[in-house]
């Protein structure tokens, strides 16, 4: 926990200096050869806030849709694979305090040896569940970070794209806004 809050920390505090930074010019140095990434734009200080919110929608805003479904998919499974353990976890210790105190109420040996073994079981099963909860934690809190340090340093900007453009080589589709429509779907097919 607390190398995410150095690593937070360093992020809050150097990527603001580096973007005022002035780089030296030489003679040869032209505006096209700087990276998009070193200059802090609205879009690219709205790409962070979005990525902090939704890992993955920075890099999509920024016209690398194929990164920022990777990103938003793999951090939702593993997030969803945590939530699916940790709701196994509430199941398996509610049928352990069961199986406790009906192993307190057994009269005979073979009762409370195989209630005892349906325990231990269970118990086993539990630890298994802690493990993967853990385990897909992590994961989705590391997709997390990986997303903010992506779109923070290696998501360059692709300029405005419109939503939902599907170009193939003999179709285009596309959701473009109109000012007194709203949005209007635009199809082009090539014969």
């Amino acid at each position: 926990m607390r190398l995410l809050l150095y690593l937070l920390c360093f992020i809050a505090f150097a990527m603001p200096l580096r973007a005022f930074e002035e780089p030296l010019e030489s003679p040869r140095d032209s505006v096209e050869e700087r990276s998009s990434a070193a200059t802090w734009t609205e879009r690219r200080i709205l790409s962070v806030v979005f990525s902090s919110l939704i890992p993955g929608a920075g890099q999509t805003y920024l016209g690398h849709s194929e990164k920022g479904a990777a990103f938003t998919l793999t951090t939702v499974a593993s997030a969803l694979m945590a939530g699916l353990s940790e709701n196994n976890i509430v199941g398996r210790n509610e049928r352990l305090e069961e199986l406790k105190a009906q192993y307190s109420i057994a009269t005979t040996y073979i009762g409370a040896d195989t209630i005892w073994s349906k325990i231990t079981s269970t118990k086993d099963l539990l630890n298994k569940d802690i493990k993967r909860r853990d385990l897909f934690l992590k994961v989705a809190v590391g997709l997390w970070i990986a997303n903010v340090v992506d779109i923070l340093f290696f998501t360059d900007d692709r300029g405005e794209r419109p939503f939902g453009l599907l170009n193939t080589p003999r179709s285009t589709f596309a959701i473009l806004p109109d000012p007194r429509n709203g949005l209007n779907a635009a199809l082009t097919i090539r014969f």
